[in-house]
């Protein structure tokens, strides 16, 4: 049957426009691997139910909130939903229900629904996927998605998800659009004079930040550098900052882009919001000063400031218009340090939409392939390695350190004839998982593992059997074998399926062994 996945979300001056762009840009990604997505979305002022249609899916349009409407307060964000958790489950049920299957996925992206919401729906869908920012209340959830970069990332959602939920952290998930990918090794980094700016702070800019750096850029008094401006065309300072920018001929406006790219890619220097426009703008290598415009955007400017990735001005209401013109001043009097732009670029390669979209739609007839492992393999390994389900099944159970694992990973690649360590991945190249092959005595001993978000999808027997393959073709006959704790009854399984025979072991263990 073919995947189906319903996406909820909104967009509204307060929300912004960032959960619903997301979410598209994941659709899109979805669509084209032949699934189906259609939209849920309440109607509210601001809203992009027509921008979705345009980009060809059906949104079903949940009706504009009720002014006698008051919001839960248990949620933060529970004003942003315009209706009451228990309305807004009874009408997203309602759709759900009329579509006359039952979705593969439910994806939520909204700070204005928790477990309660997603308890009432899980009957109706296969799985939840939620995409968070804020680690502020609990989910029912199987998936989670928090794209951003935080000093505590492995730890904030401690008790607030399910134990079997996976987590997808950090940057390297960033739902950024396919061209981004395709620009981050084209576009040169960034060093010397600043020869032109990006300003642009998100679709509600309600406080016009933009006009207040447009107004310190216009102090320096600086004809000589061209500034890209962005700004809503539905923005209500839209026209003051035409009349800010008439005359200036250094200085461009720009209205609804389908794509802030091209604009990256020019600049030298950007000046904007610590949004998700941060993980395009580091994607492809570009410097940023940035103010934080909501509460949750604070612990993400303050990581990437601490990184050396953006310099943060400050909240909103602590930024001046002279403090801008101050830190510009700065840069451009010392120009753009080459290493800024290089730690920028270094962070997201913008394939974050690649690997979320293949934990949605893998299945163990997914077709795979196996590559031999290479140097920029080593941090992925080690998370692999590292993780505490690898480490509970593995018969030396110590969490593994980045110096010893580099030592092991380096003598590994380097041992030719020893050992054959492959990554196995989805024809798009997401790595699922890793096969090692360890030459011990006239036979091969075999250690595997599948990375957690892959987890509990039927694909540790297909991951072995691709491996055992690739390592047919290099050393047909060979003699393979694999040791198991005793309580680890899926692998066990797992290799009595792939045609092994049991042998004594004599080490704690049970022992396979098959000769390819």
């Amino acid at each position: 049957m073919a995947l189906h996945i319903v996406i909820r979300t909104d967009a509204s001056p307060a929300i912004g426009t960032g959960h619903v762009m997301r979410c598209l840009t994941l659709a899109n990604a979805l669509a084209r691997k032949g699934v189906g997505v259609s939209f849920i979305c309440r109607e509210h002022e601001g809203n992009l139910c027509d921008l979705i249609e345009e980009q060809g899916f059906t949104v079903h349009r949940l009706p504009a909130p009720e002014s006698s409407f008051e919001a839960d307060a248990t949620l933060a964000h529970a004003a942003w939903l315009g209706a009451a958790w228990q309305e807004d489950a009874r009408q997203t049920g309602a759709v759900i229900r009329t579509l006359g299957i039952k979705p593969t996925w439910l994806v939520v992206d909204h700070y204005g629904l928790d477990y309660r919401w997603e308890e009432a729906l899980r009957p109706l869908v296969g799985r939840i996927f939620v995409i968070d920012d804020l680690a502020d209340r609990a989910h029912d959830c199987d998936l989670l998605l928090d794209q951003n970069l935080f000093a505590d990332m492995q730890t904030r959602y401690a008790g607030k998800v399910p134990e079997d939920c996976r987590l997808l952290l950090g940057p390297e998930y960033a739902l950024l659009q396919p061209i981004y990918a395709e620009l981050h090794d084209r576009i040169p980094l960034r060093e010397g004079p600043v020869h032109r700016i990006l300003i642009s702070f998100g679709g509600a800019d309600r406080d016009n930040l933009t006009g207040r750096a447009l107004a310190a850029f216009l102090s320096l008094n600086r004809p000589d550098i061209e500034v890209d401006v962005v700004i809503s065309g539905s923005s209500p300072y839209v026209h003051e900052t035409r009349d800010q920018v008439a005359g200036h001929d250094n200085i461009h406006l720009h209205s609804n882009l389908p794509t802030l790219a091209p604009l990256i890619a020019k600049a030298d220097l950007a000046i904007g919001a610590a949004g998700t426009t941060s993980w395009e703008r580091l994607c492809l290598g570009l410097p940023a000063v940035v103010v934080t415009l909501a509460e949750n955007q604070r612990p993400i400017a303050a990581e990437l400031h601490r990184l050396g990735l953006v310099r943060w001005l400050g909240h909103k209401d602590e930024v001046s218009e002279l403090s801008v013109r101050q830190v510009l001043a700065e840069v451009i009097e010392g120009g753009i340090d080459r290493g800024w732009s290089l730690r920028c670029r270094a962070t997201v390669d913008g394939k974050g939409v690649d690997r979320v979209g293949a934990v949605l739609t893998i299945t163990a007839e997914t077709p795979l392939q196996v590559r031999h492992a290479r140097l920029s393999d080593e941090a992925l390994l080690l998370t692999w390695a590292n993780d505490p389900e690898t480490r509970r099944n593995s018969f030396s159970s110590d969490p593994i350190s980045a110096e010893d694992h580099r030592r092991w990973f380096y003598s590994r690649l380097r041992d030719l004839e020893g050992c054959r360590l492959y990554v196995v991945e989805t024809e798009d190249g997401i790595p699922i998982g890793q096969v090692r092959f360890e030459r011990r005595d006239t036979a091969w001993e075999i250690s595997y593992s599948l990375a957690s978000q892959f987890r509990k999808r039927g694909l540790a027997r297909p991951l072995l059997k691709a491996a055992l393959l690739k390592m047919r073709s290099e050393y047909p006959g060979a003699l393979v074998l694999g040791r198991v704790k005793p309580e680890n009854l899926p692998s066990r399984k797992i290799f009595e399926s792939l045609d092994f025979d049991t042998i004594p072991d004599g080490r704690g263990g049970i022992a396979y062994q098959r000769v390819l």
